[in-house]
This record gives C-alpha cells, structure tokens and sequence, in this order.
C-alpha cells in the first residue's frame, strides 16, 4: 500500500512524493525540508508543516506557521487526511492518495492479533508456567510492559539459564514478509557484544506472536529509579550516563544507531554500590517501524520516547544518525539529574512534536542550582537543537563529561 502526495497547484505543479512505509515529511523554506519551497511561494514560513504517513494513515500537524494550513477548505491545525482529500499551504494544494496493492503478495494477512491484544501476563506457578507459548523457554513473571510488548522473566529448557524474553504482538494485517524481516533485524543484535548493552540471546515466531530473548539484568530501569527515590546524585548520574555513552560508542562503531535511548531503555546491573547501566531494546524501535509491525504513528505518552526524541528524529523519521542518540542520552541525563523532561511538555501529543522541533531545552539549573555552570554547559551543547551545534560525536560527548564523574 502506498501514500501518494500531488502538488495540483502553486509553482510546483505536478511533483509527486510516494511513501510506502512509516515515514515523515516536513515541508518549508528551511534546507532541511525534505519539500523546499524558496520565494516562489512567499506565503511558507520557515518550517510549515509537517506530515507523517504511515500507509494508509496520513497526519498533518501545521508547525506553528506564519499563515497556517488549510484542510478542504477549513482551516486547522491538525488532521487525519483520508484518500482525496486536499491540503492547502500558501499558494501551494496537494492531493492525497491511497494506492491499494495490486499484487496478491501484498495483500494483508489475517493472521496474527492486533496491536492492542498485548499478551496477557502469565503466572507465576508451575503448572501454568509449563504451558509457555514460547516454544524452548518458560514464561514466569512479567518484569516489564511497553510500547512494542510485554517483557517476562523466563527459563530457557536447555540449561534453566533465566534470561528475559520479550513478546510482540503485530498490528492486524502484517505481511508475513514484513514479519520475517523483522527478525532479520532483530538477529543483527548479536554482533553487538559490550558489557553495556544488554545481550540478545534469540528470537523467532510462535502463535502469532514475535519474541526475542535477552540476557536478564535484574535491576530496575533509570526511569523507574528516578520515580521511587527522586533524581540521582550528580556524579552518580554522570557515570551512568558515560556508561551508556560507551554502549553506544561501539554500536555506533559497528553502524548501528538505537533511536530509543531514554530512562525506562537503560537496566541497571550489579551490586549496589557499583551498579553500572545497560542499553536494553538496541535497534528495536528501528526494525519495529521499517517492518510496519505497528500499524501506529510514532506519537505516544509524554514520558515515552516523544519526551527524548532529537528534534531531527521527528523531522527526518527514517534518516536517524547517530547525533540523535546523543541528543537522547543528554536529555536521559538531564532527567536523571531533575527529575524533569527538557522541555515543559503540553498535553496535546501534536503540540508536543512542534514543541520538541521549536523549542530549546529549558536550564538545567534551573530545575537543580547546584549543578555547576560548566556541566550545564556540556549537557546543553549535546542538546543543541542543530545536530552540528552538539559534539561531533558520542566519545568526544562522553570525554567532556568525564571530569564530572
């Protein structure tokens, strides 16, 4: 299934973009507007709007523009667009259209459950635990939820070795193939091995149901820590927070990218007095969305991925370099330390996204006065909102923050 987007009238008359996967789009003057329109139509601000599509949902959110959008004729702020319908932007009309496939290969399956029918927790005694539906491995308690699954602590039959496995639930209508190239992804994992980052161990397909397994790190995530005693210690937090910076010093060495790094992605592990962080979900978000297993937009609850995301991971969806992971692991930093997100998020989902593009980061010190004027500093600069303004990669991050720890 594709999105087609056709310009019907304005300077650019008969340009056509095609999305067949979840994908964004941001329209303006800026020069990282993936459609640039300079002084041919002078009625465009800077960064006008932004679509996101994920085939056959399309949603338009106006970015705080000059002269707004108009949507068949009303004009809004956001909207569903449905097949046919007609954006106005300045001198500019687009018309969206659904193409439905025509290949029998590419029709939707019935097969597996929806997104919303997540797998139910199961208990804990034996009898049940037997039962498991992941074939070599018995489900016990669940230790996790999110947006993808449901996280279980389990037995692997082989050898009792406990380990965690996660359970996906696709969306309805899943291509089989779609399904099969999600695995292949998620078995990449393997070639990351680094004492911070959470092991893959193995993955496959059961009832419907996806699943990978993972070692078992038995402490809490950073964000659950931070809900139960409040914001960290700051050279505490500091550390951690270079201890994340080196998991993803050797992903990014091996060409990987998380696009998810946030509080609730990082495990603790060890004993209390040296326990060090852990990168869970390395990839995950990245093979969920290129395999449509969501069937949703990337909005989702403040305190989610929205609250850490890089601006450009919003603008440029698919394009995610290895500057969002910093901007992130700096914005997990800065929650770490305060408590508070980097921004003063609305409530509105929609606002948020044009908050998170806009908007700089709030002080750091005014959420906490005895963090030092040069910390500060180093945290701001990894959050600039212009990847070129951050340093120019992790490590050089990473050794900035050293003195602090």
């Amino acid at each position: 299934m594709q999105v087609k987007l056709t310009v019907t009238a304005g300077p650019h008359t008969g340009r056509e973009f095609v999305f067949d996967r979840h994908d964004t789009f941001l329209v303006g003057r800026s020069k990282d507007a993936h459609f640039q329109l300079s002084y041919d139509d002078p009625y465009f601000s800077r960064r006008h709007f932004l679509m996101e599509v994920n085939p056959p949902r399309v949603r338009v959110v106006d970015l705080n523009s000059r002269n707004g959008i108009v949507v068949n004729g009303q004009k809004v702020r956001t909207a569903e667009l449905n097949d046919s319908d007609e954006l106005q932007a300045g001198n500019t009309v687009f018309r969206v259209g659904v193409v439905q496939p025509t290949d029998p290969d590419d029709q939707p399956t019935l097969g597996p459950p929806t997104a919303k029918a997540t797998p139910r927790t199961l208990p804990e005694t034996t009898d049940h635990v037997s039962c498991s539906p992941i074939p070599g491995y018995k489900l016990a308690a669940e230790i996790g939820r999110g947006s993808m699954g449901v996280v279980y602590r389990a037995s692997r039959d082989s050898d009792r070795e406990p380990v965690a496995v996660k359970v996906i639930a696709p969306a309805a209508g899943v291509l089989q193939r779609d399904i099969d190239l999600f695995l292949r992804e998620a078995r990449i994992m393997a070639e990351l091995d680094h004492r911070h980052i959470v092991r893959y161990l193995d993955s496959g397909e059961s009832d419907g149901f996806l699943y990978l397994v993972m070692e078992l790190v038995d402490g809490p995530d950073l964000r659950q820590r931070v809900k139960d005693r409040g914001p960290l210690d700051i050279r505490a937090g500091v550390r951690l927070t270079i201890n994340i910076l080196d998991g993803l010093t050797h992903a990014h060495a091996k060409g990987f990218v998380h696009r998810d790094v946030k509080p609730s992605n990082v495990l603790l592990d060890g004993p209390k007095k040296r326990r060090m962080a852990k990168l869970a979900d390395f990839g995950l978000a990245r093979a969920y969305d290129t395999c449509n297993l969501s069937g949703l937009t990337m909005q989702g609850e403040v305190g989610g991925t929205p609250a850490f995301m890089a601006p450009e991971q919003v603008t440029h969806y698919r394009d995610v370099k290895p500057a969002a992971d910093q901007y992130s692991a700096a914005a997990t930093l800065y929650y770490l330390l305060t408590g508070q997100f980097v921004r003063d998020f609305v409530s509105d989902t929609n606002a948020q996204l044009v908050q998170i593009i806009i908007d700089s980061a709030a002080p750091i010190r005014a959420h906490r006065p005895e963090i030092s004027d040069n910390l500060a500093e180093v945290i701001h600069k990894a959050l600039a909102r212009e990847p070129e303004d951050r340093y120019p990669d992790v490590p050089a991050f990473r050794n900035a923050l050293r003195q602090f720890a």
